[in-house]
């Protein structure tokens, strides 16, 4: 947490240096508009984040279409592993947290046992 905080800061600290650095005035033409004595730093500024703007409204149906088809194949693969497993005749408690590598450790009786009784 405090790394976010810290790279935060720094970020911080270089936006005042930048806009310490770009606030000269400018005189900006826009088809038949003309503002005149607008700082470089908001010029700068609102261009960035008219642009961050306009890539999250194109890419956003496709980041929705993404998370939606990831959705439905991991639906699809739960339900696959539980058509496998009821084919073999095993129960398996799908809401139940795997072991710690994700394997199942299940107390079997084997003939080859190293702990018998």
């Amino acid at each position: 947490m405090s790394a976010i905080i810290i790279l935060l800061l720094v970020l911080a600290v270089l936006l005042v240096i930048f806009t310490l650095q770009n606030s000269g005035e400018i005189t900006v033409h826009l088809f038949f508009w003309e503002i005149a004595h607008v700082p470089l730093v908001l010029v700068i500024i609102g261009c960035i984040i008219i642009g961050y703007i306009i890539a999250a409204v194109y890419f956003y149906p496709r980041i929705w279409k993404i998370k939606s088809e990831r959705k439905q194949l991991q639906k699809a693969l739960k339900e696959s592993e539980r058509n496998k497993t009821i084919e073999k005749g095993q129960v398996v408690e799908f809401d139940e947290e795997p072991g710690p590598e994700g394997i199942d450790l299940e107390d079997e009786e084997d003939e080859h046992s190293f702990f018998k009784d």
